[in-house]
């Protein structure tokens, strides 16, 4: 069995505040005695295993998760933010997973959707943020420079090559390359292969993404 207070460390909360989860129900423990415990095989430490952000990483991680988008980012922080991002949104425990990477972080007082989903997860709304998660990628691709601009971040945060890109998509990297330079491709199937194959739900498209047939 795991105390409380042990759990509490090891997810980087107050002992406080874990007791109120168990009393909610919100945490799967049990009193003995005064004490409030959990059983092995539940109280672990994050099973995503992960050590906890820098206070740097975790302004650039929040931002990004704000946005969907890794577009403010650049260089190795790009490739870094990125990582996270997708591997978040693959994970089957992201709420377990920001708190092993918020780990020992004071809570987010903000409203932008990062701090949103961070504060929920510290406070075990597990369900809260998985929903949130799972929801489609949906994006007014409304002009040749904002197509360019999700394909390529969400590419990144696949991490996709332009060719493996391509081949999920049934396209070339050619194509893949026009469409993230913002040059037309010959048509709007190709366009929509390209973002369905990284779970963008387009709510509108340029008419400037194919060429004229003209």
């Amino acid at each position: 069995m795991t105390t409380i207070s042990e759990y509490a460390a090891q997810h980087g909360i107050s002992p406080r505040r874990a007791r109120a989860l168990a009393q909610q129900g919100r945490l799967p423990a049990r009193r003995v005695g005064r004490a409030w415990v959990l059983d092995e095989g539940v109280a672990t430490t994050p099973a995503v295993g992960t050590r906890p952000m820098s206070e740097r990483t975790r302004r650039l991680f929040l931002r990004a998760l704000s946005d969907q988008t890794v577009r403010e980012v650049t260089g190795s922080d790009r490739r870094r933010i990125a990582a996270y991002l997708g591997r978040l949104r693959a994970s089957d425990r992201p709420a377990a997973l920001i708190r092993a990477w918020f780990r020992g972080a004071d809570l987010p007082t903000g409203f932008t959707l990062g701090e949103l989903l961070v504060r929920a997860a510290l406070e075990h709304q597990d369900d809260v943020v998985a929903e949130r998660l799972a929801r489609p990628q949906r994006r007014y691709l409304n002009s040749p420079e904002r197509l360019a601009r999700v394909v390529a971040d969400e590419r990144a945060i696949h991490g996709l090559s332009r060719a493996q890109l391509a081949d999920r998509a049934g396209t070339t990297p050619g194509d893949v390359a026009a469409v993230e330079a913002g040059r037309p491709v010959d048509t709007m199937l190709t366009v929509l292969r390209v973002v369905n194959a990284l779970d963008v739900r387009p709510l509108a498209l340029p008419t400037g993404a194919v060429r004229d047939s003209a």
